[in-house]
């Protein structure tokens, strides 16, 4: 039987990641993850950063546009966030990548 995998749109993720958590971290990125393996090995992963205009920044938005990678003080502004968002690819999972120092 699969199981399904969590998504930081979904309330189970968010409660199971601070189980997980050791302390409360600083602050947090949003990363829409796509695809498998690394493609420098023959993959298609394609992961992307959640920026300041609530929008998943493709390579284009973050290098010419130069738009900011959007901070989150808490898991739950993240899980907020992530609802919102319009531009997600189809079968991606959104999860966070927290900082403590």
């Amino acid at each position: 039987m699969a199981t399904e995998k969590l998504s930081l749109e979904h309330a189970a993720y968010v409660e199971k990641a601070k189980a997980n958590w050791r302390g409360v971290p600083l602050g947090m990125h949003i990363i829409e993850y796509y695809g498998d393996g690394d493609p420098a090995f023959g993959g298609s992963a394609d992961d992307r950063p959640l920026g300041v205009n609530g929008q998943i920044l493709d390579r284009a938005a973050r290098i010419h546009a130069r738009t900011p990678v959007a901070e989150y003080a808490t898991i739950e502004a993240a899980h907020d966030a992530a609802k919102a968002i319009s531009n997600r690819r189809p079968n991606s999972l959104l999860g966070v990548a927290p900082w403590w120092r």
